[in-house]
């Protein structure tokens, strides 16, 4: 059985040029605020939650993560683009964000995850 790692420690070289791309294909807003996801990202993701519910395995209240849906739509929109590194580390950067308000943290987009506490 695999053990699930809760604050993965992403290589730093990758979380740089991940911020830029996102930052970049209008996926990720810089704002005064801290870094925001887009309505392109928000949309990209219901598009990928959509198609996954069409699945009754992924439908499963268990099968529901965010990382999966963050995952296709960032396969989605970087089909053969990006290697699984770099798609991984999006996909960190992402969950990130999206959750950073939740938690009360702003993440800081030079620092590696679990760096901040999150």
């Amino acid at each position: 059985m695999s053990k699930i790692t809760r604050n993965p420690k992403p290589h730093k070289p990758l979380r740089e040029p991940a911020l830029r791309q996102l930052t970049k294909d209008k996926l990720i807003a810089i704002t005064s605020g801290g870094p925001r996801t887009t309505a392109r990202w928000q949309a990209a993701v219901l598009r990928a939650i959509s198609e996954l519910m069409q699945s009754s395995d992924t439908a499963r209240e268990e099968n529901q993560d965010l990382r999966i849906p963050f995952a296709k739509a960032l396969h989605d929109l970087y089909a053969g683009q990006k290697s699984d590194a770099e798609l991984t580390e999006m996909v960190l950067l992402m969950l990130e964000v999206e959750t950073a308000p939740f938690i009360g943290k702003e993440p800081q987009p030079g620092a590696v995850s679990g760096d901040n506490d999150l």
